[in-house]
């Protein structure tokens, strides 16, 4: 499903279906990511990836409270309104991990690699864990 909210409202309307995909609710250990329709220029090439996260839970239990909720209401208000409105309709996909941890840090790592800057939403990096 495609988040084309235009006011916060119509963001938690259609942010709740999202998290009610089926998916969504069963699918434990994952890394996700937020992304555009259509890329946002980097400091090398371009990428339509937000935010790369991850949680050894499902993505409903992690966003679905209310605390974790309103934080990506207000990141509505602060950002992902300009990027609807500039670059397309918001998605939210997962890749299933064994080790989530591992997986969203290798993930940042290709993305900084490639952009040579991390995501946009990405404000802290973690260390690399231990191998398991």
């Amino acid at each position: 499903m495609k988040i084309t909210a235009v006011n916060s409202e119509e963001f938690r309307e259609q942010f709740r279906l999202v998290l009610q995909q089926s998916e969504f609710i069963s699918v434990r250990g994952v890394v996700y990511f937020w992304k555009s329709d259509a890329p946002i220029p980097r400091v090398i090439g371009e990428s339509n990836i937000l935010y790369i996260g991850q949680t050894s839970r499902t993505l409903n239990d992690r966003h679905g409270g209310k605390r974790d909720f309103d934080i990506e209401v207000a990141y509505f208000n602060r950002f992902y309104r300009h990027v609807i409105k500039k670059y397309g309709p918001l998605t939210m996909e997962f890749k299933p991990s064994d080790s989530p941890k591992r997986a969203e840090w290798e993930e940042l790592k290709a993305y900084y690699e490639a952009h040579l800057e991390y995501p946009p939403l990405n404000r802290s990096v973690p260390s690399e864990p231990a191998l398991p």
